[in-house]
C-alpha cells in the first residue's frame, strides 16, 4: 500500500485523458454547429482563416508520449526500490496532479492552434477610402508613327508600345483601355484591370490596322472620352503622338474634356530632327514616303502643337526622344490624380473571433505554471492541504 504512493494509476490518467478528449471535441462541435457551422448564410457561418493550422494538433501526439514515458519511468523506479528506500529517496505522486498537469498544458496548446487558425464568425461594417481611377491611352498609329529617328532598330510605335507596357507595370489597381487612331479612331481595349491581357492588346498594334492615314486627335479624344465607366472615379486620357499632320478643330474636344471633367497627359514621341518614313515599316530598305513632288516626307515631333494642346486642356506635355521613355513625370502626375478623388467606401467583413480561444490559452498556461513544480506549485500546494 505505501508503494502506491510513489506509483502513478496509469490506467485512471489515461482514462481520464480519453474521457476528456471526447468531451471537449463534443462539445466544440456542438457549439460550431450552433454557430452555422453546418449550414446557413456564409456570411454567418463559423469559419477559419487558417484551418490548415488544425494540423499542429498531431503535435499533442508525441507531447502525449512523452509525458506517459516520464510516468512509466517514475512507477518502473519504484517497483525496483523497496518500500524503505522509496520513503527515503522518492517523493509521493499524485495522479489527479499529474493529470490536471497535462489537462492544463494540453487545453493551453489545443485552445492556442484553434486562435492560429483565425476562427471568423459573422460581419462587421467597415469604413474605407479608395482611390479610383481610369485611364484611357489613345495612341497614334499614323504612318508617321513608323518613323525610325529615335532609333534605328525601333519605331516611333515600337517605343511607344514600349512606353505603355512600362506605364502599365507601375499601375496598382487603376484600370486601364486603349484606344488607336490616325485619320479615324476606334477602341482597341475597353477599360480593364486585366494588365496581362492589356499586354497583349499592346503586341497586336500596328499602323495598318488603320488605312485612313492623318492625325485626327479630335476624333480619338471623342472616341476615349467615351470609353470610360459611369462609376465616380477620377479619369484621364494618356494622348501618345507625335502630333504630325494634326487636322480638326480641337476646340469642340478641349471643351467635352472640361465637361466631362477629364484630365488629359500628353506623351510626345520623336524627335526635332526627324526621319523618314518607310513605305514599308517591316523593311525600310524598299524607299521611304514621299510628296506629291516626289519629295522625301521628312516627319518631325510637332512639339509646339503639344505643349498648346495641353495648354489648352490645363493638362502637361511630355516628350521623350528615348528608347526607353522616362515616364516618371507622367507617373507623378497619375499619382496626382489619384488624390484629386478619394471615394469613401463602406464594407461587411468577417468578424474575427481567435480572441476567445486565445485568452482561454493563456488561462490554462497560467494554470499549468501555477500547478507546475517547477514554477511556483501554488496550487499544488493548496490541494494537498
Amino acid at each position: 500500500m505505501t508503494r502506491q504512493k510513489f506509483t502513478y494509476r496509469l490506467k485512471l490518467i489515461l482514462t481520464g485523458i480519453a474521457a476528456w478528449e471526447i468531451i471537449f471535441w463534443f462539445l466544440y462541435i456542438l457549439l460550431t454547429n450552433s454557430m452555422g457551422w453546418l449550414g446557413g448564410d456564409s456570411s454567418e457561418r463559423l469559419g477559419y482563416i487558417f484551418p490548415s493550422a488544425f494540423y499542429l494538433l498531431f503535435l499533442m501526439v508525441p507531447v502525449l508520449g512523452i509525458f506517459l514515458f516520464n510516468l512509466l519511468r517514475t512507477n518502473k523506479m519504484a517497483s525496483k526500490t523497496n518500500t524503505r528506500v522509496a520513503m527515503s529517496y522518492l517523493r509521493p505522486v499524485s495522479s489527479m496532479s499529474a493529470f490536471l498537469k497535462f489537462f492544463f498544458f494540453r487545453n493551453a496548446v489545443v485552445l492556442l492552434i484553434i486562435a492560429i487558425s483565425q476562427p471568423v464568425f459573422g460581419t462587421k461594417k467597415v469604413k474605407g477610402t479608395s482611390e479610383s481611377l481610369e485611364l484611357v491611352v489613345a495612341l497614334d498609329i499614323s504612318n508617321s508613327m513608323n518613323t525610325r529617328d529615335i532609333s534605328s532598330d525601333l519605331s516611333r510605335l515600337d517605343i511607344s508600345k514600349r512606353a505603355i507596357v512600362q506605364l502599365i507595370n507601375n499601375l496598382h489597381g487603376e484600370k486601364i483601355g486603349i484606344s488607336l487612331f490616325a485619320n479615324n479612331a476606334f477602341v482597341h481595349l475597353p477599360v480593364t484591370s486585366d494588365y496581362g491581357a492589356a499586354k497583349l492588346f499592346i503586341e497586336d498594334i500596328e499602323t495598318d490596322m488603320i488605312s485612313s492615314q492623318g492625325t485626327n486627335i479630335s476624333m480619338a479624344l471623342g472616341i476615349s472620352s467615351k470609353m470610360f465607366s459611369k462609376q465616380k472615379t477620377t479619369k484621364g486620357i494618356i494622348l501618345i503622338t507625335d502630333g504630325e499632320d494634326h487636322e480638326g478643330n480641337l476646340d469642340e474636344s478641349v471643351k467635352e474634356l472640361k465637361e466631362k471633367n477629364l484630365q488629359l497627359l500628353i506623351l510626345g514621341i520623336g524627335t526635332k530632327k526627324g526621319g523618314l518614313i518607310p513605305k514599308n515599316p517591316y523593311r525600310p530598305n524598299l524607299g521611304y514616303k514621299t510628296d506629291a513632288r516626289g519629295k522625301t516626307v521628312v516627319s518631325k515631333l510637332n512639339e509646339g502643337f503639344i505643349e498648346k494642346l495641353a495648354a489648352k486642356t490645363g493638362g502637361n506635355a511630355n516628350v521623350s526622344s528615348s528608347e526607353f521613355p522616362d515616364l516618371s513625370a507622367l507617373l507623378t502626375e497619375i499619382n496626382q490624380m489619384k488624390r484629386t478623388k478619394i471615394d469613401t467606401l463602406e464594407f461587411d467583413i468577417r468578424q474575427q473571433r481567435y480572441q476567445v480561444p486565445l485568452f482561454l490559452a493563456i488561462l490554462f498556461w497560467l494554470a499549468f505554471l501555477l500547478w507546475s513544480k517547477n514554477y511556483v506549485g501554488l496550487l499544488d500546494k493548496m490541494i494537498k492541504k
